[in-house]
């Protein structure tokens, strides 16, 4: 137990103002069975004032618990107060995963990035790009995108580009036909988008020409999300015609009535690495949202969410900084620590030391963040460009990335670029690749 556990224990019971340095630190080293000689050695204080604090301490306490308090039995009573306090918190908590309802306490939000994407979607024919690796809180943010959009009345339509198969990615025609009747189930049209498709004009116009006639009927915008589309970068011909074709419907937008009630939403998790004519892409065009790995203030929120009241004062044995350095502040691993850390039965003495210990073992079978990193080993052993960027990553030469190797990291949550150069996000995704490739 550190200084700051102690308090936070002691601030269950007493006041925050008559917490004092002294007090803390009897509490905290009386509470490992230490004696008075040894507590005034370790904090430097004289020995009578270790005692009269000592003192003055355990009768706070006994008028708090209407019961003596004494430093021989204060351990087991202040146990017992602790675990009904435990049992009565009503905070339900969320196993982390998936997308975050919107009452849920452990979403937090990314003020600035929501305000301005529900901005940017009430502008005429608006194309938001959201970008983040696997796990980011991408699906949570456009949850409450749609949430908004659906509030002023628009509608929309969710295409959930990892529901396609190899074969409809793979070829242009298949996969804009089966994004047409993707659009026409969802807003339960009687319009097939079959009677309108013109082979003489090809499938692009085919499809273009049946989201004008889905728009031209009207009244309200539509929002169109497409989720994942980064699983269309890697079948390089469809890239140059779809994505393109994306960029053509902003641009229309501009002169057609009709166009400027698509509103556009792409999420991915990287960057395209086709090369694309900068006239032709969708990725320098409208509001781009990163989403970034949680900073030290955001985590700190997150803690006192799971009842945890951690500092992110900077200090190299904070929680906080545990996280950022071990896990980069990633959302879904931090979320899944303090998860377990807060269903643990009973009273947990030291938070600071049981996370130390679940991120020792978290990459062993049946750790934490087995499933995670498994997964994460999935991804990139068949994957020999991520494999080669990861060593070069690790070996001192990052700066001979390619750009496909760089994307193949982000895509993977392996790097992030700042000012350019490609670093690691988190020491224990970079030491588990290390040992198992």
């Amino acid at each position: 137990m550190n200084h700051q556990e102690a308090k936070d224990i002691l601030g269950n019971f007493l006041p925050a103002d008559s917490l004092s340095l002294i007090k803390v630190e009897v509490f905290r080293l009386s509470w490992e069975g230490k004696g008075y000689n040894h507590v005034a050695d370790e904090t430097g204080y004289d020995h009578d004032y270790v005692r009269k604090a000592g003192s003055q301490l355990w009768k706070e306490l006994t008028s708090k618990f209407d019961t003596s308090v004494t430093k021989r039995n204060f351990r087991p009573l202040l146990e017992e107060q602790l675990v009904k306090l435990s049992s009565q918190r009503t905070l339900q908590l969320e196993y982390p995963g998936g997308a975050m309802s919107f009452s849920s306490p452990f979403y937090i939000e990314r003020t600035e990035e929501e305000s301005r994407v529900y901005r940017e979607i009430l502008q005429p024919g608006s194309v938001v790009r959201i970008k983040g690796p696997r796990k980011m809180g991408k699906s949570s943010l456009m949850l409450r995108v749609l949430d908004q959009a659906e509030s002023e009345g628009f509608g929309v339509v969710t295409i959930d580009l990892l529901q396609a198969d190899h074969a409809i990615l793979s070829d242009i025609d298949r996969l804009l036909r089966w994004l047409c009747h993707n659009i026409c189930a969802q807003l339960k049209l009687d319009e097939s988008p079959d009677d309108n498709w013109n082979e003489l004009i090809g499938s692009k116009l085919s499809c273009s020409n049946y989201i004008h006639s889905i728009l031209q009927q009207r009244d309200t915008p539509l929002v169109l999300v497409l989720k994942e589309l980064n699983q269309v970068f890697d079948y390089e011909q469809v890239s140059r015609d779809f994505l393109p074709l994306l960029r053509s419907w902003f641009e229309e937008s501009k002169h057609s009535d009709d166009m400027k009630k698509l509103r556009q939403v792409l999420v991915y998790s990287t960057e395209v690495y086709v090369q694309l004519d900068l006239n032709l892409s969708p990725f320098n065009i409208g509001l781009p949202i990163e989403l970034q790995f949680f900073n030290g203030q955001q985590l700190e929120q997150l803690a006192q969410v799971y009842g945890f009241n951690w500092r992110a004062d900077g200090t190299v044995s904070s929680p906080i900084t545990v996280m950022l350095t071990e896990l980069g502040g990633h959302p879904y691993l931090c979320q899944l620590a303090l998860y377990h850390l807060a269903s643990q039965d009973g009273l947990l003495e030291s938070p600071s030391k049981a996370l130390q210990e679940f991120l020792v073992t978290g990459a062993d079978v049946g750790g934490i963040y087995s499933d995670f990193l498994q997964q994460l080993h999935e991804d990139i052993v068949n994957n020999e460009r991520a494999i080669n960027g990861f060593n070069k990553l690790h070996g001192g030469e990052a700066d001979k990335l390619s750009r496909i190797e760089t994307y193949q990291l982000e895509r993977l949550g392996l790097a992030r670029l700042m000012n350019g150069q490609a670093k690691t996000t988190s020491r224990l995704l970079s030491d588990y690749l290390k040992t198992v490739l």
